[in-house]
C-alpha cells in the first residue's frame, strides 16, 4: 500500500516535533486532514482563515 500526500505530510510534521496545526477543514486540505486522523497532533478549528491565522501566531508567540 502507498503512502498519500497527506499521510507524508503529517509525518513530516511529526518528525519537526509539530504538536498543534490550526486550519479550517476544505476541498483544498482534505488529503492533509486524512493523514490527520493517524497522527497525535492536535487540531485546531476555526471559523474565518484570518481567526486561524491569529491563533496560530498568538499560540506561537506564548509556545516559543
Amino acid at each position: 500500500m502507498s503512502t498519500t500526500v497527506g499521510e507524508a505530510l503529517v509525518k513530516y510534521l511529526e518528525s519537526s516535533d509539530v504538536e498543534v496545526i490550526f486550519g479550517i477543514p476544505g476541498v483544498h486540505t482534505i488529503e492533509l486532514y486524512r493523514g490527520l486522523s493517524q497522527s497525535g497532533i492536535r487540531h485546531i478549528t476555526a471559523r474565518h482563515e484570518q481567526g486561524v491565522g491569529f491563533m496560530a501566531d498568538g499560540y506561537a508567540r506564548v509556545s516559543g
